[in-house]
């Protein structure tokens, strides 16, 4: 992408921020650690580690592998895990969820950046629990389920997903509309039906490139290169319901590519990690909101 493309794009999604609401309570983001794996240079999504503390997966968008990586909250390296049976195209983000004692892992092969595929699919995995050492540790996983989708009226390019824990329905939103638009389906492991989108909602901004959403189903994060959006969700309120409304503003440092965002395992804090376009270092940020 051309560096003045870059630019333009900056100054749309800034002025599409000015009318929205400041969060007064957020902090200024802690730098953990920079990214120095060559293995590592497009982290589209993150999500935290399931069974420990300060570690989170991340994998890279297109033109890697089946791959998800485990990092610490220092960005090092630790883990690489290989998915069995598949072959990514554009994953664009990372969703954790839990149903009774099983943890999984879901990856969003969603990214569309030309329009040219009209059925997307998310992987879901087990997600492993791994054995972390000083050196790199590879390890190999089976794919549990493939979960087809296209979109009802067009063809469209999306980032961003996160799994509400209340009813494992996953949600979409998509990346490059005007407005970016909402989607959701159920994650059912066991059926077989490929799943028809269709538009739930459009957000007061666009180019969205990740999302998520707290353990304790209370608060709902998305981001676009520029900004971060937060809705807190008040009791009794659908995903729906708590973003039709007017989104407040979490003070954000701009990452060259910006485009992953968690929070953590104890619904405290939130991070993000960039891609390193042209060279850039890319950084594990964690922010007190």
């Amino acid at each position: 992408m051309k560096c003045t493309k870059i630019f333009s794009i900056v100054c749309m999604l800034l002025l599409s921020t000015i009318c929205l609401p400041q969060a007064g309570w957020a902090q200024s983001p802690q730098k953990l650690g920079k990214v120095k794996s060559a293995l590592i240079t497009e982290i589209s999504g993150i999500t935290p580690y399931g069974y420990g503390e300060g570690y989170f997966w991340v994998h890279n968008d297109s033109g890697d592998g089946p791959f998800v990586y485990l990092i610490d909250s220092t960005a090092s390296l630790k883990v690489k895990v290989e998915v069995e049976g598949v072959k990514f195209t554009d994953v664009e983000d990372i969703a954790r969820f839990q149903v009774d004692d099983k943890k999984y892992l879901v990856l969003a092969d969603i990214g569309n950046n030309l329009r040219n595929r009209e059925i997307l699919s998310l992987y879901v995995i087990e997600e492993p629990q791994v054995t972390i050492s000083k050196s790199l540790n590879t390890i190999k996983v089976p794919l549990l389920k493939e979960i087809k989708v296209r979109y009802s009226d067009k063809r469209r390019d999306a980032e961003a997903i996160f799994v509400d824990p209340t009813d494992h329905q996953l949600y979409i939103t998509s990346k490059r509309d005007f407005e970016s638009t909402v989607f959701s389906l159920p994650l059912d492991l066991n059926g077989s039906t490929a799943h028809t989108l269709r538009p739930l909602l459009t957000l007061p901004f666009t180019f969205t490139t990740s999302a998520d959403i707290s353990g304790d189903r209370k608060y709902i994060v998305a981001k676009n290169l520029t900004t971060i959006y937060m809705w807190e969700r008040q009791n009794g309120q659908s995903v729906i319901e708590t973003m039709s409304q007017t989104p407040q503003i979490i003070p954000y440092i701009i990452e060259p590519q910006g485009e992953a965002i968690c929070f953590d395992l104890y619904n405290r804090f939130l991070y993000t990690i960039s891609e390193r376009p042209f060279g850039l270092d890319s950084y594990l940020y964690k922010y007190d909101f």
